[in-house]
């Protein structure tokens, strides 16, 4: 999966653009860009996109270990 992927992904889950912006240290303000389109997946810069990702990856892997 990409980062665009996954990305994707988390902006689209059932969490509030506070708790995702807690997580990764990005503001809210710029959450809500994302999810509205103003800033493209794409335009996001690495130190932002790897926050990102990282977040959902661990968020995915939170999820595999209560599945189990």
């Amino acid at each position: 999966m990409t980062y665009t992927e996954k990305i994707e992904k988390l902006i689209d889950m059932d969490l509030t653009s506070y708790r995702i912006a807690k997580e990764t240290g990005i503001s809210t303000q710029y959450i809500d860009k994302i999810r509205s389109g103003k800033t493209a997946i794409e335009n996001i810069g690495l130190g932002k996109a790897e926050a990102l990702v990282k977040y959902f990856d661990e968020l995915s892997e939170e999820n595999r270990t209560s599945e189990k």
